[in-house]
This record gives C-alpha cells, sequence and structure tokens, in this order.
C-alpha cells in the first residue's frame, strides 16, 4: 500500500484538524514516512502532542473524549478534563470502532522550544523544528532518530527490524546524533556497529 493511500494516517489528519498546537505521528509510521513507503503492518497510530498542551488537548477532543490507557494492563478509564497526564507513561486512546486501527497520543516533555527526552533526565534535547518532519502533503511526523531513540530500549523484533529498514536511510547528522544518544547508555547496543 502507498504512504498516501493509508486510511490510518487520513483518519489522525481527520482527528487533529482542529487540533491547534503542534502534533506529530510517532512510532512505526513515522518510519514510514521517513522511508516514504508503508514497510509493515501497525497494529496502532501514535500520536505526540506536548504535554504543556494538554488543556488543548481536552478542549480539542471532547466527542468522543478519549480515555486513560493503563500502560501496565492495557486498560482504560474515563478521562476528566483538568487530570494531568505525565510525559512516558500516560497515554489518552480513541475507541476502536471509530478509526481503522486504535488511535493514541502520548506526551512529549519540552522546555519552551525545545523537546525533552523525559527519559534523559532533562539532559537529551533538540529543538521543536529540528524534530518536526512533514510528509509530501503537509502531515508532521517525528524525525527518525527521535523515533529510534525511543525504540533503542525495547530490544523488541520489531523495533530491531524498524531500525534495520531505515538505518541506511539516515544522513551522517542523524546518525552521529542517535549514537551519541544510545552509546553513553547502552555501549553494548548492537545498533552501534551499524551507525558508526
Amino acid at each position: 500500500m502507498s504512504i498516501d493511500r493509508s486510511e490510518t494516517l487520513s483518519a489522525v489528519r481527520a482527528l487533529f484538524h482542529d487540533y491547534p498546537c503542534r502534533y506529530w505521528i510517532a512510532g512505526g509510521w513515522a518510519l514510514d514516512l521517513f522511508a516514504g513507503r508503508v514497510r509493515r503492518q501497525h497494529g496502532d497510530a501514535d500520536v505526540v502532542v506536548l504535554a504543556r498542551d494538554l488543556d488543548e488537548v481536552a478542549r480539542t477532543f471532547t466527542r468522543p473524549r478519549p480515555s486513560v490507557q493503563n500502560p501496565e494492563t492495557g486498560e482504560c478509564r474515563p478521562w476528566a478534563p483538568g487530570e494531568q497526564l505525565a510525559p512516558g507513561p500516560n497515554a489518552l486512546v480513541f475507541p476502536d470502532s471509530l478509526h481503522p486501527h486504535p488511535i493514541q497520543i502520548l506526551f512529549a516533555a519540552s522546555d519552551a522550544g525545545e523537546w525533552v527526552y523525559h527519559r534523559g533526565r532533562g539532559t537529551i534535547r533538540k529543538p521543536l523544528d529540528e524534530i518536526t518532519l512533514r510528509s509530501p502533503d503537509g502531515l508532521p511526523y517525528l524525525a527518525p532518530e527521535i523515533v529510534l531513540l525511543f525504540k533503542s530500549r525495547g530490544g523488541r523484533p520489531k523495533d530491531n527490524d524498524d531500525f534495520a529498514d531505515v538505518a541506511e536511510l539516515l544522513d551522517p547528522e542523524r546518525r552521529r546524533w542517535l549514537f551519541d544518544r544510545i552509546a553513553p547508555r547502552y555501549p553494548e547496543h548492537p545498533w552501534l556497529t551499524a551507525l558508526r
């Protein structure tokens, strides 16, 4: 399937049409957009918003209102406006019946004009404009080095496959940035050889 005919990405675009703040396609779909093709099947679509914009999320997504998903069990519970959600563990999900695949909203930490990696004790940062790429038809998605940084922790087969699919597409600057963020924490990480 061609990336520009994806029902899932069309559903995300429609869902976020009236959302006034920054958002990004994340996860495997972001890597598909970077590669310019659908590389594998996806079970859901991840969309990242800034945690500081949570009030706008509450104002925009009212019918239906997304639910809070427990990261451990996958169980959902109602989300009340005003309830604070943290970058990392918390996610909002929309009812599966509304879209071709489940769409979940994840939250990113930020500081003024910078994205902040919530697992990096605030030391891993990048300007918001630099983490933002756009598909030919304008859909915003996370830069691949950011997506792969998150995926580097898991060791899941699909994360390793995602890395193998796009590693050769990374330019030297993106490769160096990712290498420099993985190597200090995981000096034996299997991706480092390919990133050198």
